[in-house]
């Protein structure tokens, strides 16, 4: 009897490997993502994260264990991020070629389309009630490849010492790599605009790079990785050729504290204050792809 059911154990087993089968192929489309988490509201100041669009293309395999159920993976590159404004009193420090620095108070409008791209390992199981139907969810690992934002800032109202600099207001472009940036990155104009505070004419920047008002490194803004939770439904338009929507729900805090500041206020020592906000990765993905 022992040796009966062995064989029987053996043979089933035998049998389920051999209906098992590995398939591969590829997709794309876009990326409907945000970061959610704590924004500043005061009395005066808003901040805003808004929707923005990126895109993603890879690879897919999968792993077939019966007709109905099985195992996916990917390998993908997405594009992640948001729009981000903010508009309300806040501060602005400005530097002399000589760098003394000039902490003034204004009112800030700053918008930011910031884009965040990851290299993801999604790996799922999936249940196939239908042919035409997939059903599946699991888990992703992302790796943080590229982080850039781009937008501008206007400042006005600028006082110093509660005296009104000339001109009252400036603007200029905001082109950041949160990877590579460093502290008090700026470039200027040849010759650099000027604004009049305390009787010095003190240039203001062409562009600014992600820090460019910290005087000191504090390391990056966005985590080298990610992680999240991720489920979806396929429609098969035909044996290989499907339509896929899922939405990806980051798990991680994705930015770090001590780069995260403030852009309403300072503490009582005029340094910046740090938010330990939970902001995390929220994406819905349209896709379409192919197997073999």
């Amino acid at each position: 009897m022992t040796r009966l059911f062995i064989f029987c154990v053996m043979l089933a087993f035998s049998s389920a490997v051999s209906a098992q089968e590995f398939s591969f192929g590829f997709k794309t489309g876009l990326n409907f993502s945000n970061i959610k988490g704590d924004v500043e509201k005061t009395a005066d100041a808003t901040e805003t994260l808004d929707q923005n669009i990126g895109f993603h293309f890879g690879a897919t395999f999968a792993w077939e264990i019966t007709d109905i159920m099985g195992l996916r993976a990917e390998l993908m590159y997405s594009q992640k991020g948001t729009k981000r404004s903010f508009e309300g009193p806040s501060y602005y420090t400005f530097t002399t070629p000589n760098n003394d620095k000039f902490l003034t108070t204004g009112i800030r409008q700053q918008e930011l389309n910031v884009g965040n791209s990851y290299i993801e390992l999604p790996i799922m199981a999936y249940f196939k009630p239908h042919s035409r139907f997939e059903i599946y969810g699991g888990m992703s690992f992302g790796v943080l490849v590229n982080s850039t934002a781009f937008g501008n800032i206007k400042f006005s109202d600028i006082k110093y010492a509660g005296i009104p600099a000339v001109p009252n207001t400036i603007d200029h472009e905001l082109d950041f790599n949160y990877l590579s940036d460093k502290a008090g990155e700026q470039t200027y104009d040849n010759p650099a605009e000027t604004v009049k505070i305390n009787n010095n004419n003190v240039p203001f920047p062409q562009t600014a790079g992600a820090y460019f008002e910290f005087v000191e490194d504090r390391g990056k803004l966005y985590s080298a990785f990610d992680l999240g939770v991720v489920g979806g439904l396929s429609v098969y338009l035909s044996k290989s050729l499907y339509v896929s929507g899922r939405i990806n729900y980051g798990l991680l805090d994705i930015t770090k504290t001590k780069a995260d500041v403030s852009l309403s206020s300072l503490d009582d020592n005029k340094e910046f204050i740090s938010r330990n906000d939970d902001d995390r990765n929220v994406t819905i993905q349209a896709s379409i792809g192919f197997s073999f």
